[in-house]
């Protein structure tokens, strides 16, 4: 196996996309403490199987919740792989992917680590042992306890599961001897379990015979409830019967009664007709001045409104008209301030201007002399230089004097100005209450002269002219009108009823007569019905004395029937605790055997690991010396292991001494070659050669010298290995590699890598 290509992406501290071209070989993999050397090579283990130190969670960079990839390629056996595996999602969700040849052949996370599996022939952790080794596995062959290093060839070498099978071996066999002797101990009685069963049988069958008595008890008791029931119900249909009879027998009657009641009243209604046309005959009068009497009163009722329209429209005396001449002079008043200050305020500023034009042309004077020529005309100016100077100082003088004389006099006139502005103000509010109130006072005038008009015209209609309390006059006329207005509508309509009322009556005389016939009927039919309400009570009292007898019989049976079922269960279950009983003590033979077969199989996975032990001792002793004398050039005799605490020892000049008599670099030296031993053992019990090795910080705290011996013996591994990867801090050892990977620590806990070759 051959590590060709390395893709990472948000794995750990690489967070960009890295992609490194492996080298084979020996190639060096150096930087600073905690860069991520040791990250770089463990993304293998976890690309090719899904392991890794931390959780799913921490696999992707720190703060970067993007996919995270890893990527390796290697050729194996002529072929070309890739294994892929991403991490992604919130939940850090797990996908894997392998191609052989360019061809996709598994997708999904445990098919990829079966096929690498089935392409290694190792699994991880057999893959871990065999390729990885650390300066702290190293380190244990030379310096700990026997005891422990002890433990660590056996992790390495794959033989810790046998232990542990062997102690799982003994557990059980512990454990089925402790149940078996817990089962003699509670083992039942078979005869006395016999006996049971057997008077139970006799018992669940007297309990069945007694049942089915009460059974048949209660099938008589049923019988007697049902001829009960329906005497009853014979009885009942009657009683529905009669109750029908008699509940229409009432309908009747009523019917009748309503008409003897209505007959009442239409021979009253008749006997009045003469008395209702005497009482039309004298109301008719009243009522037919009704309408008259309603227009007085409306008209008589429109005078009055009208009068106290006019009543409640007050004028009042007319206000003083708006003096809008004098406040047209207001506005000018104050439009001619105004303008009076704008022009002062003009004068003052041209005067500023004439001040700093005199004013210049004093400070021009002022840099002259009388021998100067003149700067305007190129003349010199001679005697007249002292008298232009002096014109100019007094015309400076005049205008600042006028200047002064015309800003003293602005406060005053824009004084005046804000007054007679405030005064045009004053007098325009004035101005416009004035005309609200004249306007509104119009309104009132206008409102009066309407009232007037509708008064004088509501008293010319009204002839002749109403007194004062004629209003009230009218109104109880009017309603004492229509009132016989209303009693003679309502006498009409009797008298126009009476041909009606006559012709209801002999109807209602003729209906009659078939009433009294069905109230004849219905007697007769009740009659002959034979219902008496002491048959029923009868009926009923025999009706419950079956029910209560059927609902004894019937609780009777019940119980007879859960006695019977209680001793075909107690039968049961006595029968069930035989074949239980029958059955331990099947069962014991059974865990006799069982306890015999795991004793057997502890003696026999005992004796298989130290059969194992016995043979892998020697063997890495044959070839962890010969490794050692390849690293050595065969400078001493041998390189011993010893087969049980796989201690070394190296034989000088026929003497086997231990490591502490030794230098640093044969100590490296031959826990190097007992390392590569292994690995080497772990590729021939899986069948194959994986050809890769990686040694993290294997070189720790070596001097020059033991540096430039483990770099001599890392160059002859490459015989037996067709790529060794050394990881190291120290950045002097990349100088002696011929290829190396440099691993950059970037801030914010990121790195980046780059091949260096030479």
């Amino acid at each position: 196996m051959r590590l060709t290509r390395l893709v990472l992406r948000n794995y750990r501290v690489f967070a960009e996309r890295l992609e490194l071209e492996l080298p084979s070989g020996l190639v060096g993999i150096y930087g600073a403490n905690g860069a991520g050397k040791s990250c770089l090579v463990g993304a293998v283990a976890w690309a090719l199987f899904g392991y890794s130190r931390t959780g799913n969670e921490e696999v992707r960079t720190a703060g970067v919740d993007g996919e995270s990839l890893v990527e390796v390629e290697f050729d194996h056996e002529g072929h070309r792989y890739v294994v892929g595996r991403t991490v992604s999602g919130i939940n850090h969700t797990v996908r894997a992917r392998a191609c052989a040849d360019g061809v996709l052949v598994s997708d999904g996370v445990r098919d990829t680590a079966r096929y690498v599996r089935s392409v290694l022939g190792i699994d991880d952790a057999a893959f871990r042992a065999s390729v990885f080794a650390e300066q702290k596995q190293l380190s244990a062959f030379s310096s700990t306890t026997p005891s422990k290093r002890r433990d660590l060839v056996l992790r390495l070498l794959g033989i810790t599961p046998l232990d542990a099978a062997r102690d799982r071996a003994r557990h059980d066999a512990k454990a089925a001897r402790d149940d078996l002797a817990r089962l003699r101990a509670l083992l039942p009685d078979l005869d006395a379990l016999t006996t049971a069963a057997g008077e139970a049988r006799a018992a669940a069958q007297s309990a069945l015979a007694a049942a089915e008595q009460a059974g048949t008890a209660l099938i008589e008791r049923r019988r007697q409830l049902g001829g009960a029931r329906r005497e009853h119900d014979d009885w009942a249909v009657r009683a529905a019967e009669h109750e029908a009879l008699v509940a229409e027998g009432r309908e009747v009657r009523r019917q009748d009664d309503a008409m003897v009641a209505r007959m009442a009243e239409l021979r009253a209604e008749l006997a009045g007709l003469d008395q209702a046309r005497r009482r039309l005959a004298e109301l008719r009068p009243d009522g037919e001045g009704l309408t008259a009497a309603e227009r007085r009163l409306e008209a008589v009722l429109e005078v009055e409104r009208a009068a106290t329209a006019v009543a409640s429209c007050a004028t009042g005396p007319s206000p003083p008209e708006p003096d809008d001449a004098g406040l047209e002079r207001l506005r000018l008043s104050a439009e001619h301030a105004g303008q009076a200050v704008a022009s002062h305020r003009a004068v003052a500023d041209e005067l500023r201007h004439r001040r700093d034009r005199a004013a210049a042309a004093v400070g021009d004077a002022a840099g002259l002399s009388d021998e100067a020529d003149c700067p305007l005309c190129g003349q010199e100016l001679g005697i007249a230089f002292e008298e232009v100077r002096a014109h100019r100082q007094r015309e400076l003088e005049a205008a600042e004097g006028r200047l002064g004389e015309v800003t003293a006099e602005l406060p005053i006139l824009q004084a005046a100005a804000e007054e007679a502005a405030e005064a045009h103000r004053r007098a325009r509010r004035v101005v416009e209450r004035a005309r609200r109130e004249h306007a509104a006072w119009e309104q009132r005038r206008a409102a009066r002269q309407s009232a007037e008009l509708a008064l004088a015209e509501a008293e010319r209609r009204l002839q002749p002219p109403p007194h004062p309390d004629e209003s009230a006059e009218l109104r109880v006329e009017v309603e004492r009108r229509r009132l016989a207005v209303a009693e003679c509508q309502r006498l009409g309509g009797q008298l126009e009823r009476g041909p009606r009322a006559e012709i209801e009556l002999q109807a209602l005389s003729h209906d009659r007569e078939g009433i009294r016939g069905r109230l004849d009927a219905l007697r007769e039919k009740v009659r002959g019905l034979g219902f008496c309400v002491a048959g029923m009570a009868e009926a009923r009292r025999a009706l419950e004395v079956a029910e209560l007898a059927e609902a004894a019989a019937e609780r009777c049976a019940r119980a007879a029937e859960q006695a019977a079922a209680r001793a075909a269960a107690q039968a049961e279950a006595t029968e069930d605790a035989l074949l239980g009983a029958r059955d331990q003590h099947a069962r014991l033979v059974e865990l006799a055997d069982q306890a015999r077969h795991l004793d057997r199989l502890a003696e026999l996975l005992h004796a298989f690991r130290n059969q194992l032990i016995g043979t892998v001792g020697p063997r890495l002793s044959r070839q962890a010396a010969s490794l050692f004398a390849e690293l050595t050039d065969a400078e001493y005799d041998e390189l011993r292991v010893d087969p049980d605490t796989y201690g070394l020892h190296i034989v000088d000049q026929g003497v086997a001494y231990g490591m502490d008599r030794f230098s640093g670099s044969e100590a490296d030296l031959a826990s190097l070659a007992l390392r590569v031993a292994i690995s080497e053992h772990l590729g021939f019990q899986s069948g194959g050669h994986i050809g890769l090795l990686v040694l993290d910080e294997v070189f720790g705290p070596l001097d020059a010298d033991r540096t430039d011996r483990m770099l001599r013996a890392l160059e002859r591994l490459k015989g037996r290995f067709g790529q060794v990867l050394v990881v190291t801090h120290d950045d002097e050892v990349k100088d002696q590699l011929p290829n190396a990977i440099e691993v950059t620590k970037l801030g914010g806990r990121r790195a980046t890598a780059r091949v260096v070759t030479s």
